[in-house]
């Protein structure tokens, strides 16, 4: 079960989360944007706790820049490994074809991050039919099962590119 702390959360972020009943979290932006976010298990790897982050707008998102949606983000994934000792992925979703679009925005803030040199961040991209998907996933450098993970990730993307030959 995972540990998060939302009066931590809301002490570093900018816009402040509400506890939804299922563990997810909610926050609105200042344009009146409400999305839901969260974490959950994540069986896909041959690991013990993987988890997936996910962030879905529940109404029509906004695609303007929104550095306080960043800040945000930034710290419920940082209550998340402060909290917690796992591994996070993130999938793009492809519902709307934007999913590059996501995966450069996700690698862009991770970029910024400043403390990013205590973290390995792996992105994964598979060509399918003509689409693409688009995968990431982020683990502190002094995890006790470092090694193990990286090599549940290399077997991951080996796994999907064998599939779809």
């Amino acid at each position: 079960m995972l540990k998060l702390s939302i009066e931590s959360i809301n002490s570093h972020s900018p816009y402040k989360l509400i506890l939804s009943g299922d563990g997810s979290f909610c926050f609105a932006t200042d344009e009146a944007q409400i999305y839901e976010i969260g974490f959950v298990e994540d069986y896909m790897l041959s690991v013990e706790n993987a988890y997936q982050f996910f962030l879905i707008p529940k109404s029509s998102p906004n695609i303007t820049k929104d550095e306080k949606m960043q800040q945000t983000i930034t710290a419920i994934i940082e209550e998340f490994f402060k909290t917690n000792d796992v591994l996070l992925d993130y999938i793009c979703d492809t519902k709307d074809g934007r999913q590059a679009a996501r995966s450069r925005l996700f690698s862009h803030w991770f970029a910024q991050y400043p403390y990013r040199h205590l973290f390995t961040f792996r992105t994964i991209s598979i060509e399918y039919e003509g689409l693409s998907y688009y995968a990431s996933a982020i683990i502190r450098n002094d995890h006790p099962h470092y090694q193990e993970y990286m090599v549940a990730i290399d077997e991951f993307e080996a796994e999907m590119k064998e599939k779809i030959k």
